[in-house]
Formats: C-alpha cells, sequence, structure tokens
C-alpha cells in the first residue's frame, strides 16, 4: 500500500513538474529560441586572419569610392552611449511603405519580410525607423532606464535600423509569434542582426529587444549572429591593419587612408566604424 502511495505522489510530482516546464517556455518565449537556435547549428562559417595582406592595386578611399562597384555608408558604425553619432553627421535615407532607412537596408528588408511569411504564414510591418534628434528625445523622456539609447546614440537617429512587429505581437510579444521567432533565427542570412541580443544588456547598455533589427550586411550578419557577439564585440575581432577571409570575403578594419586589393574583385563596401577605423569587405571572385 505503501509502495503504491509513493509511486502516485512520484507520478504527480513528475507530471507537475512537466506541466510546470511547458507553462515556462510558453511564458518565455526568448528561452525556447534559444533551445531551438541551439540544436539547430548551421555549418560554422570561417574567420580566418590572413599572414599577408594581398597583392594587387594599391588605391585610395576616394579612388575607391568613386567606382560604380563600390559601395559606401554608415553600416559597420558602432553607435552605443560611449559611441555617439558625429556630430557632423547626415543619415543616408530612402522612402519604403512610408519607412525611412538607408537606401542597401530596403531590399534585404524585404527578402527577410517575403519569406518569413513564406514559411509562417505571417507577415511583419515596421513599427519604428529613422527618428529625428527630437523623436528621439521625446522617446528617451518617457522611457524607463535601459529601454532607450541616450539623445545622439540611437540607431534609429543613424538612420540603420528598424522596429518591428506581427500583428497582435509587438514588443515583449514578438517572439510569441511565429514570424517573431523566424525573424530572429534567420535575419542574418539577409544582412540583419538582434543588436541588443538576450543576457549581452551589460554590454550593450540596452536590455533585450528581440524586435529591434540592425542592418550591417554580408557577411558580418551571419558571423555576428553565429558567433553570438554584439556589434561591440565583433568589432574588436578584428585587430586592425589585418586581412581576414571570411568564404567569400576579404575584410579589413585600418586607420589607412589607402589600401591595397586584389587584382581580381567583384565589389566592395567601405565603412567607418566609429571608432577611428574603416570597414573594407570586399567580395571577390
Amino acid at each position: 500500500m505503501k509502495a503504491r502511495i509513493k509511486q502516485g505522489i512520484a507520478w504527480a510530482l513528475s507530471i507537475a513538474l512537466l506541466l510546470s516546464v511547458t507553462v515556462f517556455f510558453a511564458l518565455r518565449s526568448d528561452v525556447g529560441l534559444w533551445i531551438e537556435q541551439t540544436m539547430d547549428v548551421p555549418p560554422p562559417m570561417d574567420l580566418t586572419p590572413l599572414s599577408e595582406s594581398p597583392k594587387g592595386r594599391t588605391w585610395s578611399i576616394e579612388e575607391l569610392c568613386a567606382l560604380e562597384k563600390v559601395s559606401a555608408s554608415s553600416l559597420m558604425m558602432l553607435v552605443n552611449a560611449t559611441h555617439p553619432l558625429p556630430k557632423e553627421y547626415e543619415p543616408t535615407l530612402t522612402e519604403y511603405n512610408g519607412a525611412q532607412m538607408h537606401p542597401l537596408m530596403v531590399d534585404a528588408y524585404v527578402a527577410l519580410r517575403d519569406e518569413v511569411q513564406r514559411r509562417t504564414g505571417v507577415r511583419i510591418y515596421v513599427s519604428s525607423d529613422y527618428r529625428t534628434a527630437e523623436e528621439q528625445k521625446k522617446i528617451l523622456a518617457e522611457s524607463a532606464s535601459g529601454t532607450a539609447a541616450p539623445l545622439g546614440c540611437s540607431e534609429h537617429e543613424a538612420g540603420v535600423a528598424l522596429d518591428v512587429y506581427a500583428p497582435y505581437y509587438a514588443g515583449r510579444e514578438f517572439l510569441k509569434s511565429p514570424a517573431g521567432r523566424e525573424v530572429n533565427r534567420i535575419c542574418g542570412d539577409y544582412g540583419f542582426v538582434i543588436r541588443y541580443a538576450r543576457d549581452k544588456e551589460v554590454i550593450t547598455g540596452i536590455l533585450y529587444e528581440p524586435w529591434h533589427l540592425r542592418y550591417v550586411g554580408a557577411p558580418h550578419a551571419a558571423l555576428m549572429m553565429e558567433q553570438d557577439v554584439t556589434l561591440e564585440e565583433y568589432v574588436e575581432l578584428f585587430a586592425p591593419e589585418v586581412w581576414y577571409k571570411s568564404g567569400d570575403y576579404l575584410i579589413l578594419r585600418t586607420a589607412k587612408k589607402e589600401i591595397t586589393l586584389p587584382w581580381e574583385w567583384e565589389s566592395a563596401h567601405v565603412s567607418p566604424d566609429n571608432t577611428g577605423y574603416t570597414f573594407f569587405t570586399v567580395k571577390i571572385s
């Protein structure tokens, strides 16, 4: 009799524990997503420092930026409380469906949005895009500590960030939507990162925001998402004046005003990082 009672208690405790875990993960969609991402690990991307610089032609930044196959932007700029936007900074913006964003972001956002809808049947929308200083000041005044960047330190003021939502699922509820979870899974494939990641608040100074997308382009977004690093950490991965290779890309973080590129290359992107260096991202043939 006692054995049956003990067995019944054990079963009851097991069921209660299972229910508790189920409820916990239902309420904490971010934890469930983290587990899914941990179990579904893609093949690692390489990021290898080169023993010597490429051999080829030397270009000045001005010469490079004048070429049709070279784009220049602020997409790799580190913007936070200790790295505010330069006083002379003027965002480059275009409008898409009423949202203002950097021109290089538009096609990437549309591709991400459409793929998320194809996979989940749910469409995402932009709730916040470029903000003027006046708009950021107002948001800062209305926000709790750790939920908004100081004036001049917001990626929205830089025009390189988007806040997105799914119908009935915005803000903290975003991950409860299948579209929200899919955005967080695949955004790196489209040049976006979850800028204010979970458990990175001490580094970014901003609480976890799974709805805040920052565009950094390829291959940087995929590398950042795979290595689970913030932009603050990612920038420091690149020793100045050292070339790195990742797949079909060569990457250099330099303070010099001219660089030597291989004789053959497809395209290049130039962006300051707001720490005194410039990123050159070169796609090779």
